[in-house]
C-alpha cells in the first residue's frame, strides 16, 4: 500500500460524513463560488471562453479563504507570497467593457 510505504499520515472519515471530509468541503466551496462567478457573466458572454475564467476564479477563491496553517493569512499568501493588488487589478469575470476610440485612433 503506497501510503503506509511512504510512511504518509492521513485520516479516514465515516461514510456519509461529508462535513469532515476537507477536499469534499474544498470541492463544494470551489463549485459554488464558479456558479456565482458564472452567474454574474454577461448574458452574451460566449460558452466556450469560460475554462479562461478557472484561474481567476481559483485566484480570488485563494484570496478569499484563510490559510490552514498561519490564520493571519490568505491562502493564497500562505502558498504564493502578498498579493499586489496595484500591479494585478481583478475585475469581475465576463464583464461587458465599453471602450472610447479618439477620432484620431480610429479607422472611421
Amino acid at each position: 500500500f503506497f501510503l503506509k510505504e511512504e510512511k504518509v499520515d492521513y485520516q479516514l472519515v465515516p461514510l456519509h460524513v461529508h462535513r469532515r471530509n476537507a477536499a469534499e468541503k474544498a470541492i463544494h466551496t470551489f463549485k459554488n463560488h464558479l456558479i456565482a462567478r458564472l452567474c454574474s457573466l454577461d448574458k452574451n458572454f460566449p460558452l466556450h471562453l469560460w475554462e479562461h475564467l478557472l484561474p481567476q476564479a481559483d485566484l480570488s477563491l485563494n484570496l478569499l479563504c484563510g490559510s490552514r496553517i498561519n490564520l493571519k493569512l490568505s491562502a493564497y499568501a500562505q502558498l504564493h507570497g502578498i498579493f499586489n493588488y496595484n500591479n494585478t487589478p481583478i475585475a469581475p469575470p465576463g464583464t461587458r467593457v465599453l471602450v472610447h476610440n479618439k477620432p484620431k485612433t480610429r479607422d472611421s
